[in-house]
């Protein structure tokens, strides 16, 4: 089963993101459009490169266009998608299983945004996606992922914080065990509760969060 790697755009702390890599396993990475310049950095050579590289070096760009056994797409300035979408979207033709992507947040929250909604896309194919920083690490529960497990952590997944929240009309029977705050068969209704998941802390080794229907937001941060 295949586990894909984007590098996209926005705020990726270099040394954080080598760790990472080091520390996991992947069967293909993706570079997306200047996210081409952090796999630089990080030392890695991509599968696929795919974009409209308006935010990429020319010569960087040039590089990899000789390199042997990359792929490069390239794509008009002017399209109905994102480069991060089409990105996913090739992850999910790779029959993959997860997609964990660096980058994707940063001063563009219209991009940010975005990018967290595309996480239901991949949802909705039965694949893992999770957008993953040295600050923040997000997912999605709903549709085939329903269950969480959450590690209490040291290094660099010691994310301190855990947030819920709704992002579908509402979200039933929300169970939580290991935290700071506990629910039992909640209810979370995006126009009541955006706010009362923020800031809750995992206090056991594990800590778990279970829902029924609807799509949860879950944010681990260390802000």
């Amino acid at each position: 089963m295949n586990s894909v790697l984007i590098i996209t755009g926005g705020n990726i702390n270099i040394e954080f993101a080598r760790k990472y890599v080091e520390g996991n396993e992947f069967s293909h990475v993706i570079a997306v459009d200047g996210g081409l310049l952090a796999a630089e950095n990080m030392g890695i050579i991509p599968d696929l490169i795919v974009g409209d590289f308006d935010t990429v070096s020319p010569l960087l760009l040039y590089k990899y266009e000789k390199t042997e056994g990359v792929n490069i797409i390239r794509y008009r300035l002017e399209k109905d998608f994102s480069d991060t979408y089409i990105a996913v979207k090739k992850a999910i033709e790779l029959d993959c299983f997860s997609i964990r992507i660096l980058g994707g947040t940063g001063t563009r929250l219209d991009h940010t945004i975005a990018n967290i909604q595309l996480m239901q896309y991949a949802l909705e194919n039965g694949i893992d996606a999770q957008i993953i920083s040295e600050k923040n690490r997000i997912r999605l529960l709903g549709l085939k992922r329903r269950e969480i497990v959450l590690k209490k952590e040291k290094g660099i997944y010691s994310y301190k914080y855990v947030s819920m929240i709704p992002v579908s009309e509402k979200v039933t029977n929300v169970n939580t065990t290991g935290m700071k705050y506990n629910v039992n068969d909640y209810t979370f209704y995006i126009n009541k509760h955006v706010s009362i998941g923020i800031s809750n802390e995992i206090l056991e080794d594990y800590a778990s969060i279970k829902i029924g229907d609807g799509n949860l937001l879950v944010i681990e941060s260390n802000d």
